[in-house]
């Protein structure tokens, strides 16, 4: 018996949370049982060579918002009858409402998957909204709903009116033997960094964009240095380097000087993390927040705010709070002061190694492929 053709549509390849997790999911999927195709709808091809070499070649097809005619749904239609799927999922917003589209088309079954919880907080584009919005249209016959969060579940639910006896939560999975401590790598980004052992080292991982909340960060940081504690600060990713105006002002006007560096987006995260005494998450809203797992993984204990799964996710191995600077520092001293931090980062791995391995949470996922293969014939 064949593998069962499953064909991924997602709108880009760019250096997202999603599409690192993507990556991850495709490199773990049994090959035996399920074949992955992937789609592109976008020009974004970052990571189309990491793509390339877990065995999965996507298929770009160059669409942008300023061009988008007749003949790209013609040729996008063709490309995909061509791949002979037996199932299409979507990814993100925009790569659900193309699944659904050509599905239904072709008659082929759907699933979407959902990476974030799309209330107010989270800020959507005015596109992503209306592309939530035309999606309704399909929710009807969508097989099943992927939702990285059990929060951000009840929300599409409750508040969308989407099907819950279809709706399951799906984790983001992490490679634990990537995502690990490491002495080492500990040492050698911290003498990268100018900071030796005995100074406490904060980071920060999260795209520049209002809803990761970086202007909390920074005034956690500054709380903290007033209360006379010698912290550094590391932020990481897009948009987060010393181009970014606004965040340069933040931390000039917070006194924070030199105490901060800006590593801008990185792809060796897990060589990063482990040079960290505790890495915060202020966000916003978020549904499944990934650097909670990076961090945990590599042995460091977490701070966030009470945002998607981020208390299941951290347990007993960090804090959640509330979303003031003064609740941060407050948790930054209180860890940072702890006798037994070392072995809270221990427990912090386990955790996830436990909950959030990438092997288990592909297994899942073929199996629900299988089921909703066999139930189709």
């Amino acid at each position: 018996m064949r593998p069962i053709r499953v064909c991924f549509i997602i709108s880009g390849l760019g250096l997202g949370g999603a599409e690192h997790v993507l990556l991850r999911l495709l490199r773990a999927l049994d090959r035996t049982s399920i074949e992955p195709l992937l789609v592109v709808l976008g020009a974004d091809d970052a990571l189309a060579d990491e793509f390339a070499r877990a065995g999965v070649v996507p298929h770009m097809v160059g669409l942008t918002r300023r061009r988008l005619q007749l003949m790209d749904m013609f040729r996008l239609m063709s490309l995909i009858r061509g791949l002979s799927p037996d199932l299409l999922q979507g990814w993100m917003y925009h790569g659900n409402f193309a699944a659904s589209f050509f599905g239904a088309r072709l008659g082929v079954p759907v699933c979407w998957s959902i990476h974030d919880t799309p209330d107010a907080a989270h800020g959507l584009s005015t596109t992503t909204r209306w592309i939530v919005k035309l999606s309704r249209w399909y929710v009807g016959r969508v097989a099943t709903i992927f939702n990285v969060s059990a929060r951000s579940a009840a929300y599409c639910c409750a508040t969308m009116g989407w099907p819950a006896d279809r709706t399951e939560v799906l984790p983001n999975g992490l490679d634990v033997s990537k995502f690990r401590p490491g002495a080492a790598r500990r040492a050698a980004w911290r003498l990268a960094l100018g900071v030796n052992d005995s100074i406490p080292l904060i980071g920060m991982v999260a795209r520049w964009s209002p809803v990761k909340n970086h202007r909390l960060f920074l005034e956690a940081a500054a709380t903290l240095v007033k209360s006379g504690n010698p912290g550094r600060f590391v932020m990481v990713g897009k948009g987060l380097d010393s181009d970014n105006s606004v965040l340069s002002g933040w931390i000039d006007e917070l006194d924070l000087g030199a105490r901060v560096v800006l590593l801008g987006p990185r792809h060796d995260l897990e060589e990063i993390y482990p040079a960290f005494d505790l890495v915060a998450l202020t966000s916003k809203s978020e549904g499944f927040p990934l650097a909670l797992t990076e961090a945990m993984a590599c042995g460091v204990p977490v701070v966030s705010t009470d945002v998607g799964d981020a208390s299941e996710i951290i347990g007993e191995a960090g804090r959640v709070v509330p979303a003031s600077a003064e609740a941060f520092a407050a948790a930054f001293a209180e860890l940072l002061g702890a006798p037994k931090l070392a072995e809270l980062g221990v427990a912090a791995r386990a955790r996830i190694v436990d909950r959030y391995a990438i092997e288990g949470i592909a297994a899942r996922l073929a199996a629900r492929y299988v089921a909703l293969a066999a139930g189709r014939t």
